[in-house]
């Protein structure tokens, strides 16, 4: 028998070894992304109902007509296919919830409209597209859908970036602004007065949040109403915290003094708390880090040394796919790591 007449027969069982371990593969990934997908949204869940009975009740006051409207419209709005449809659609194509884009943008401190959002990613779908066109020789319109698609998910992971750094950056300021509240408070100024004095004197993004409840106090809103719309924009628990301080010590009385020095203390332990959980998990980001990396650097280096032995992998359909397998197993296992290691206090 010929090599030419054999190579068939030998192929057949390879292929179908190698479309089985395919599949095996893409079942586990699908699984366990439908497992993190599964986690993440529980989570969100507890976190809105937390906020739910948070903000705006922490002092007492329940609307009882907002909480009978909302009982009353649950179950149709539960059995809604087209709402549960349209709100997976909203977190694939975010520019479907104009309202989530105004509130990032507002987030980042960006004065930005969503026509300039729409600009953006417009501009990174042409990037897309004509690079997909050069390298690879994809059609336009093709690369062009894909690019949207990409793009307005890429913008709104930019935007979630800076709205998350210029939220850490306020928490940050905020110890030294309460300890300035505490001050004024105890020199016998008002409250609004002390926190006009924090916003005058504390650099963004503390500085223009405070001078906006300021702007919004002297408008006609409570106090209390215009430090949570700032936590609203916030999102993290340590502006609630402020919050409800003051929305308990406008209710019941008590000295805000004392609340603020706690809870300015207590700030200051969470971050050194953060920062020591930052310092025992440098060890397993560094490994990770060092696992991750050595399949690249072995590739560049047998690339280098023996091409040849390079070659099947992107020539070959077969090594395209373990290309791809690879590069998906190690993308999960680096998620799995990083959520490890990501610890809230």
């Amino acid at each position: 028998m010929t090599p030419g007449l054999a190579t068939p027969g030998l192929e057949a069982p390879v292929l179908i070894a190698l479309v089985g371990f395919v599949s095996s593969v893409a079942v586990i990934i699908g699984l366990g992304l439908f497992v993190i997908s599964l986690v993440m949204r529980l989570r969100r869940s507890h976190r809105r109902r937390l906020a739910r009975v948070g903000r705006g009740r922490v002092t007492g006051r329940v609307d009882v007509e907002e909480l009978r409207g909302d009982l009353l419209l649950r179950p149709s709005e539960d059995g809604a296919i087209a709402g549960r449809l349209m709100d997976s659609l909203a977190r694939l194509i975010p520019l479907l919830d104009t309202a989530r884009v105004r509130h990032d943008l507002e987030r980042a401190g960006l004065r930005r409209s969503l026509g300039g959002v729409l600009i953006a990613t417009l501009l990174v779908a042409c990037a897309i597209a004509i690079g997909a066109r050069l390298a690879i020789g994809i059609p336009l319109p093709v690369g062009l859908a894909v690019g949207l698609l990409a793009g307005m998910m890429l913008v709104n992971a930019v935007l979630r970036f800076l709205g998350e750094r210029r939220s850490q950056r306020f928490l940050l300021q905020l110890p030294d602004a309460l300890d300035s509240m505490v001050r004024g408070i105890r020199a016998g100024l008002p409250v609004v007065e002390c926190i006009a004095s924090a916003g005058r004197d504390m650099p963004d993004p503390i500085g223009a949040h405070f001078r906006t409840v300021v702007d919004r106090v002297r408008l006609g809103e409570t106090l209390d109403e215009a430090l949570w719309l700032v936590s609203d924009t916030i999102r993290r628990p340590e502006m609630d915290f402020l919050a409800v301080s003051v929305s308990i010590q406008s209710e019941t009385g008590g000295s805000l003094t004392d609340a603020l020095n706690n809870l300015s203390d207590m700030l200051r332990k969470r971050e050194a708390m953060k920062l020591k959980i930052s310092a025992i998990s440098s060890e397993a980001k560094a490994s990770g880090m060092i696992i991750g990396a050595l399949p690249v650097v072995m590739l560049v280096l047998l690339s280098i040394m023996s091409p040849d032995y390079i070659v099947p992998l992107f020539a070959d359909t077969r090594g395209n796919v373990m290309l791809g397998v690879g590069a998906g197993s190690m993308l999960l296992g680096g998620l799995v790591m990083w959520r490890m290691t990501k610890f809230e206090i």
